[in-house]
Formats: structure tokens, C-alpha cells, sequence
């Protein structure tokens, strides 16, 4: 019997195709495209290059990074078709004893960084159309974060309008929103929040492209240091701006996440914010609940199941406030395997890793975990044992023949 895991971040890999036949023409030149330059398969994005390392393929393919891997993995022949058809991505999910995938994107990641609005506006809406679509094909089972980038608040508010119509079960915010002066503890910010709250969908700050020009951090590191080092920092930045804004506090019933930066600095950055506010109370604000407080009853995160810091986060935090994610198919996701990693360590106790595999993510989007059961049907089991699941990356054809 398999347990009915909840992948709280899964990703999808946009088809090129997708630009052509849902932007509008006027902004199709500076869509995403494949190409190949002296026999290397490439992207270009806005009339650019990608400065990645490796291939779209790659990118699509974990563990491909690893010394016995490969840098030019091709993305039509190579890569599971699971990343962009949801009948396949279904399939798989059996297979790998995933009962429910959020799903975020690949490509369109980072759209906050782009200096033309409309082709921002337009490129959100593109992608949020085909992942509804993609969705429909197992409502209950595929799940979809609508990409909000927030440059233009006034489009930004009739975009999640749409989103909540059209059935989201989150909208996914950048960790650093590019308007000077605006971060996501703003007011401006405000009626975002509200609208959020009073729909009932959380928000997910999830980690942009580390090739995007978020802090100008890309003229200091590679594109591995970008994944090492500048993902978590945008992730501890969203943190000390959302808290230290008083966003939580205007909105104690808002729920938001903060996805694919680690886990283990989490503990000591709470720690870190009340020591700063108690030893700069006369410049930090009132505050009616600490840091820790304000994480614990609103937020959650998501990240490396291996992270040494993973169960202190937990102690912080409670286990419900950590949720397990595959980040498949991406090449920097959990290796050997996400759930085996999880599963195993010695550090969580069973209720821990219940709670981080299941409970924690039902509770954060609101997913009915009987009606998930029943439509399942028969060979998932609510009660089986942690102990007792096996790894999902043995399922993904793409995961070890690289």
C-alpha cells in the first residue's frame, strides 16, 4: 500500500510551443526558443542567450549534474515526457507513490526581473492558462500555482481574480519584487494579501531562476554558486521582509510559504530576527508575537530533504511547518532520491516525517485529504507506514539513465 504523499512543489517544463500559441504576436520574438549553437543545445529568452552551464535537457534530468553525469542530456529524446504532458506526469505519480502535485514552472521563473510589462503580464498569463489546462486533466490529483509576477499591482490584482475563478490552489510570488522602494512586506502590498486571505489560497515565494538579475547577484557568481548560495539568500530575504514588514500581522489568517532555498538556516534566521529586535527595540517596531511565532501560526517551507539542519528546523518550527518536495524534474532536486532521503533519516520520528510527507501540505492548501483517498482508490493507504513507502526517482526513466 502506498501512502498518499503530497509533493508541495513539483515542477513542469514549459513546451516551447506554448509561447507561440498563446502569447500574442507582438511579444512571440522575445519568447523563450531553443536553439543550437556549434552543436550545443541552447535557449534564448528577450533576444539573449542563457548563460547556463548545461543543457535544457540536463536542467530536466536529476542528478544529471553528478560526476557520472552528463552537461548535454537532449530534451526531446532523453527527458521523461512527464514534464509537459499531464497524462504521462499522471502515470508516473502512481508509479512513484505520489498521490498530489503542486506544480510551479521551469522557464518562467524570475519574470519579475524583466524591464517590458506587457511581456511580463502577457507571459504569466500564457503559462497560467496552459498549466490550467495541463491541470484538468486530474483536478484533484494535479494541483497549479499561478505565476503573479508583481511589478504591476493593478494587473497583478486582476490576474489572481482569474487565478481564483479559474481554480489555483496557490499563486506563486518572487522572493525579491524588482519596484524600488516595494518588497513583500510593503503596503502596497495590502490588497494582495487580503484578497488572498479572504479566497482562502495561501502564497508561495518560490526561488527564481539563478540566472535572472535578482540583487544584481549574478555578476558575482557562477551559475553553481547561484544555486549554492544566491537561492537561499532570496529565500532568507522574502522571510525577514514578509516578518520584519508586518505583513503577518496585518493579516494573522494569510498563509505563505517560502520554497526550494533549503531549510536549515530557518532556525538560526528566526533566532537571529528576535535577537535584533529585542537588542534594537527602540527602532524595530512593536511587535505583538516574535519572529518564531509569527512562522509558526502563518508559514511554511520547503527545500533539500538531506539539509543537516533539517530537524532542528523542525524542532522550530513543528514538522507540520516543513513539507516535503520533490522539485522533479530539475537537476539540482533531492539525489539519490527525495523521498528515500526523507524516509530514512534517523533524526525525525515517524510522526515527523508523516507530517512532513502529508499533513503539513493538506493543511497548507486546504487539500481534502478524504476526498484525495477516495478518488484514489485502491493500493493508497492513509495509515501506511513511513517505514514502509519506497523511493520514487527507480519510477523516472530520466532520473538514472543519464
Amino acid at each position: 500500500m502506498r501512502l498518499p504523499i503530497i509533493d508541495a512543489d513539483g515542477h513542469v517544463m514549459e513546451p516551447f510551443a506554448l509561447w507561440q500559441e498563446r502569447l500574442p504576436e507582438e511579444y512571440r520574438d522575445r519568447a523563450w526558443r531553443q536553439v543550437t549553437v556549434d552543436g550545443v543545445q541552447t535557449v534564448e529568452f528577450y533576444g539573449r542567450a542563457t548563460r547556463f552551464e548545461w543543457s535544457l535537457g540536463s536542467l530536466c534530468t536529476p542528478g544529471s549534474l553528478r560526476a557520472s553525469g552528463r552537461l548535454d542530456i537532449d530534451l526531446e529524446t532523453e527527458v521523461d515526457t512527464g514534464t509537459s504532458d499531464p497524462r504521462r506526469r499522471l502515470s508516473l505519480m502512481d508509479a512513484q507513490g505520489i498521490a498530489l502535485s503542486v506544480l510551479f514552472p521551469t522557464m518562467t521563473l524570475g519574470l519579475d526581473d524583466l524591464p517590458d510589462q506587457g511581456f511580463v503580464n502577457a507571459s504569466a498569463h500564457a503559462y497560467n492558462e496552459w498549466i490550467r489546462d495541463f491541470a484538468a486533466a486530474d483536478p484533484i490529483r494535479l494541483r497549479w500555482a499561478a505565476v503573479l509576477p508583481l511589478t504591476d499591482l493593478e494587473w497583478a490584482a486582476a490576474e489572481l481574480e482569474w487565478a481564483i475563478g479559474e481554480g489555483a490552489t496557490t499563486v506563486m510570488l518572487s522572493p525579491i519584487p524588482t519596484p524600488a522602494g516595494q518588497s513583500l512586506g510593503s503596503d502596497a502590498l495590502n490588497p494582495l494579501w487580503h484578497r488572498l486571505v479572504e479566497s482562502g489560497l495561501p502564497a508561495v515565494v518560490h526561488a527564481s531562476n539563478p540566472a535572472s538579475p535578482t540583487l544584481g547577484l549574478i555578476r558575482h557568481l557562477s551559475n553553481r554558486v547561484q544555486w549554492q548560495m544566491g537561492v537561499p539568500l532570496q529565500l532568507q530575504l522574502a522571510v525577514l521582509h514578509i516578518i520584519d514588514g508586518g505583513t503577518l500581522e496585518r493579516f494573522p489568517d494569510l498563509r505563505v510559504g517560502f520554497f526550494e532555498g533549503d531549510v536549515g538556516w530557518l532556525a538560526h534566521w528566526l533566532g537571529r530576527l528576535d535577537e535584533t529586535y529585542e537588542k534594537m527595540a527602540l527602532v524595530s517596531g512593536d511587535r505583538r508575537r516574535s519572529a518564531r511565532a509569527q512562522f509558526r501560526d502563518q508559514c511554511v517551507i520547503s527545500g533539500e530533504p538531506a539539509d543537516v539542519g533539517l530537524a532542528l528546523t523542525v524542532e522550530t518550527v513543528g514538522a507540520d511547518h516543513v513539507l516535503w518536495a520533490s522539485d522533479w524534474p530539475h537537476q539540482d532536486g533531492a539525489w539519490p532520491d527525495p523521498i528515500e532521503l526523507l524516509r530514512d533519516r534517523p533524526d525525525l520520528s515517524e510522526e515527523d516525517k508523516r507530517a512532513i510527507f502529508v499533513d503539513g501540505s493538506a493543511r497548507f492548501y486546504g487539500i481534502d485529504l478524504d476526498a484525495l483517498m477516495t478518488h484514489l482508490g485502491p493500493g493508497w493507504d492513509g495509515v501506511t507506514p513511513v517505514s514502509a513507502i519506497t523511493g520514487m526517482l527507480s519510477a523516472t526513466m530520466n532520473a538514472v539513465a543519464v
